[in-house]
């Protein structure tokens, strides 16, 4: 029996790019976690991050110039 593959509608495409590219990303911060920035966390209720710890955090994340 052969079977007829459609293609993929852009939406689906995107969908499952997106999913390949994150399992991708996470096997390598899993193989080399030095390679890749922490996300700080804080346990519910138990305090809360100084304002500049998130402005400093996404700043790297986003490669902000903090002129």
């Amino acid at each position: 029996m052969v079977r007829i593959r459609r293609p993929l509608d852009p939406q689906a495409l995107s969908a499952y790019r997106a999913i390949r590219e994150t399992e991708t990303f996470i096997a390598a911060a899993l193989r080399d976690p030095t390679q890749y920035r922490r996300i700080p966390t804080i346990k519910v209720g138990c305090g809360e991050f100084p304002s500049m710890l998130a402005v400093q955090f996404w700043s790297d994340v986003l490669e902000l110039d903090e002129t």
